[in-house]
């Protein structure tokens, strides 16, 4: 890997996700008990697992094969964020859920463009990935609480935050794709020093197999949420006026 990331960047990184998987499943418990907690809590161990042992056996460090390697990483977490768009047990449970829910988990870009932001300062990762590059995904972070509050306190309506989250969406996608272009694969565009390699290696790995997918999985599933309330007739979250 690029650089030496001092060891309390990566602690805090790998705090960072484990806080956010925890999250998952405290989320899934308050909502649908142990049982179903336990079964989310074993998927994403068991994910976060298979992708740090991939990373360590240095199955995603040639970035010069085709298809990237980093596939193997990347696509699954983004089949289960369509499958949770979909499925009909995930559309009732976000009946029950408080719309705040689904957006103040977001403020969690804040510490990860700080993250890649040091990750620049030491070296590690080039400046279009940060907030003095091309990525703007704090912004996204920064206002979460507020777009969260302002739907919960019905000062901003349905139509506002579904294109909060559309933006968000497409400021993430950005950023993949900077990556992407950075990196020094066939494709690569940006000549930046050092190349977006440090993804590749544990516990970075699960910046694209984990929280990245999961920032879109909470987007997708709060418009989703939005269009069913948006239904007449349809219900809604009891605790909601």
């Amino acid at each position: 890997m690029p650089g030496v990331v001092p060891l309390w960047l990566t602690a805090l990184f790998v705090i960072l996700v484990l806080a956010m998987a925890g999250l998952t499943v405290v989320a899934v418990h308050a909502r649908r008990g142990m049982r179903a907690a336990a079964g989310i809590g074993v998927v994403l161990a068991g994910w976060l697992a298979v992708t740090a042992g991939l990373a360590s056996a240095h199955v995603f460090e040639d970035f010069s094969r085709l298809p990237p390697r980093l596939l193997i990483a990347f696509v699954p977490a983004v089949l289960a964020v369509v499958w949770l768009c979909r499925a009909g047990a995930v559309g009732r449970l976000l009946d029950e859920t408080p719309p705040g829910w689904l957006l103040y988990p977001q403020s969690f870009r804040i510490v990860m463009e700080i993250i890649l932001w040091q990750l620049f300062v030491v070296g590690a990762a080039p400046a279009i990935m940060t907030f003095e590059g091309r990525n703007a995904d704090i912004l996204v972070g920064l206002t979460a609480p507020l777009m969260a509050w302002l739907l919960s306190t019905h000062r901003a309506g349905p139509s506002m935050v579904f294109w909060w989250n559309v933006a968000g969406i497409v400021i993430l996608a950005n950023v993949v794709v900077h990556a992407q272009l950075s990196a020094p694969t066939p494709f690569r565009v940006f000549d930046v020093t050092p190349p977006v390699t440090f993804i590749a290696y544990v516990p970075w790995i699960w910046l694209p197999a984990f929280l990245v997918p999961l920032a879109w999985a909470l987007h997708a599933l709060s418009m989703r949420q939005l269009r069913r309330r948006s239904v007449p007739g349809h219900v809604r979250y009891a605790g909601a006026r």
